[in-house]
């Protein structure tokens, strides 16, 4: 997929990016959000990091937050920013009342073992 593609995609952030503080940082201003729930993934903290990773992991879910509204060139920002660390994936999240079709910047299964055992907790992350 072209980034120019990705224009007006939601993203589903559950991680740093939950943070007003970190998604203006990185793209200049706070979009729309609302709260979903994405099953059938974990989250673990990155070792030796404060941010996390979700991988695919049967029988668990994870809360975050679907932003609405992104530009191209915000797409651009958040690519540039999450590296290619990650794998940006379509996904198929919980909103109140819908389903939505969102974009994750998910750990691919070729840098598993760079996860620590410990799950990510955002209370404890702070910008």
């Amino acid at each position: 997929m072209a980034e120019a593609s990705y224009e007006g995609r939601p993203l589903f952030a559950y991680g740093t990016l939950m943070f007003p503080a970190v998604i203006k940082f990185v793209i200049g201003r706070v979009p729309d959000f609302r709260p979903a729930i994405i099953s059938g993934y974990q989250r673990f903290k990155v070792a030796g990091e404060s941010f996390p990773g979700l991988i695919r992991e049967d029988g668990t879910s994870v809360e975050g937050l679907v932003y609405a509204s992104l530009t191209g060139e915000e797409w651009k920002r958040l690519i540039a920013f999450e590296d290619d660390f990650y794998e940006l994936q379509e996904v198929i999240v919980e909103c109140p009342e819908t389903n939505v079709s969102a974009l994750a910047f998910i750990v691919p299964t070729s840098r598993k073992a760079l996860l620590s055992n410990k799950t990510w907790n955002p209370d404890f992350f702070h910008p």
